[in-house]
């Protein structure tokens, strides 16, 4: 039987974990935490159960979709079809995009009023014309940011480059004058393929309807799951690992534990702090981990003493937010609240990472209040806040996939998962990381010779031709889209 040692129980070493333990694998799985999900999960304070932030599930997410059959809870998911627009000038209406990323949707999205109707016209252009670009400029797009793309088009406006801020950085904490157009292309591709529903929600926290029977699928197959215990050293012999010094967070103690095959799922920020003298002899690629940039993407759930009408049941942005600010009412959706509930997250959070979490909480609050009037302080009956400053996201800057580790390593028996581990995806999700898992667990596969080979879903995209079509026949669009726009608004 092959022993293997899997060190993160985030969603990437849980999905390891789950593929070589139905191959037959004997498997260890610590954690330094007191649960498993990592960033994927939710802690209980009271009877609230607060998630590291809210989370959607795109119809894209192949892989996070075949597990969620395996575990039997496609059922505790609902569909998603609203993106809404909030204003903080007190003068325009709030706004939806509706399946943004379908055809059948086009022109109600066109006349959704988000800009004028030649604005969202050239912003839908250049989507188009960013997603159909070629797979032999991919590595091009990767040093190119999202901003510095719009740039180069003949078709830019102010307007559109905002619209892009306000999405990318909603979408990966980065800014688009730092993210890489190439993970973008990629995006949209995926998001295209599966526009219906744009995506699905949780009818419930994280923590219980995901992740926890995620766990009991694992120790049912007899997964040994041991909590509190942080990596700090790896021994190694011969180009291979021979043991980790595990720290029990509890006792304090330190273990050594002999391993065979080891699969390392923890941050990006934490491996990096173990790449010493002999880990980057045995395989220098590890030292680029350290190139790779990581940003807080702050949270924060504000329970309120009554109900606020007319608050959508799905994905609300608030365009231009200073802190890029977006929320789901989960009221809505989950069970046992009476007043709304908003499960917020401060996406551009770098500015109050200086300050108390009391300052940076009412600074957030303030800039929300911008675009709801309704709501006040005195709705307030109490918070969570979560600044997420020792659990930072990587960021998709252009430039960054080629310090992004592979699952396989130079080390003959470690393999890395990680959502900021190479993969299709590209963006750091949930998604990223169960693919991550799933790539890493193939691997060691593989290499120990074991039956049944993994498989690892990918969208398979329109063909080229058509996009390339699609992008020239949108020339003259955009062509009279920008002409209107400096006739009408100049």
């Amino acid at each position: 039987m092959t022993k293997v040692t899997v060190v993160g129980g985030g969603l990437a070493g849980m999905t390891a974990a789950l593929r070589l333990l139905e191959r037959g694998c004997e498997v260890e799985l610590f954690d330094a935490g007191a649960r498993l999900g990592g960033k994927a999960g939710a802690v209980q304070h009271g009877g609230d159960w607060d998630e590291h932030g809210y989370h959607i599930f795109p119809l894209w997410y192949l892989n996070s979709w075949k597990l969620i059959d395996d575990l039997g809870i496609r059922d505790h998911f609902v569909d998603c079809h609203e993106f809404h627009q909030y204003f903080g000038d007190g003068v325009t209406p709030r706004k939806v995009l509706t399946d943004f990323t379908s055809i059948r949707h086009a022109l109600t999205n066109l006349t959704s009023g988000i800009a004028s109707i030649w604005q969202m016209t050239l912003y839908f252009c250049a989507a188009f014309d960013l997603l159909s670009q070629p797979y032999s400029r991919r590595a091009f797009l990767d040093q190119l940011s999202v901003n510095g793309f719009l740039r180069s088009r003949f078709y830019r406006t102010e307007a559109i480059a905002h619209l892009f801020q306000s999405s990318v950085v909603g979408g990966s904490s980065a800014p688009s004058y730092e993210a890489s157009a190439m993970t973008f292309r990629n995006v949209l591709r995926y998001w295209m393929e599966y526009p219906l529903p744009m995506s699905r929600i949780l009818r419930g926290d994280l923590q219980q309807f995901y992740i926890l029977p995620f766990q009991r699928r694992l120790e049912e197959l007899g997964c040994d799951i041991r909590f509190n215990q942080s990596l700090r050293h790896i021994e190694l012999d011969g180009g291979r690992i021979k043991r980790l010094h595990v720290e029990d967070l509890t006792t304090m103690e330190t273990h050594l534990i002999d391993v065979d095959q080891v699969v390392i799922a923890i941050p990006a920020e934490k491996l990096a702090l173990l790449v010493d003298d002999a880990l980057f002899g045995a395989d220098p690629n590890l030292g680029r981990i350290h190139n790779l940039k990581a940003r807080p993407m702050a949270a924060f759930n504000l329970y309120l003493k009554r109900r606020i009408p007319g608050l959508p049941a799905s994905h609300v942005n608030l365009l231009h937010s200073q802190y890029g600010l977006s929320f789901i009412d989960v009221s809505q959706v989950w069970e046992g609240y009476d007043t709304t509930v908003l499960n917020c997250i401060a996406a551009s959070f770098v500015d109050l990472t200086s300050l108390s979490p009391e300052r940076a909480l009412e600074r957030l609050v303030e800039d929300m209040m911008r675009f709801m009037p309704e709501l006040t302080w005195e709705d307030i009956d109490r918070t969570d806040f979560q600044s997420h400053l020792r659990e930072p996201l990587v960021m998709n800057d252009a430039g960054a996939w080629q310090f992004r580790p592979e699952a396989r390593t130079q080390i003959e028996n470690l393999y890395l998962a990680g959502d900021y581990c190479r993969s299709h995806v590209d963006l750091v999700t949930m998604e990223s990381a169960v693919t991550s898992g799933l790539l890493a667990a193939e691997a060691l596969r593989a290499d120990a010779g074991l039956p049944d080979p993994i498989a690892v879903l990918e969208p398979k995209g329109f063909p080229q031709w058509l996009l390339s079509l699609g992008s020239i026949l949108l020339i003259p669009v955009a062509a009279v889209a920008r002409l209107m726009v400096w006739i009408t608004e100049r």
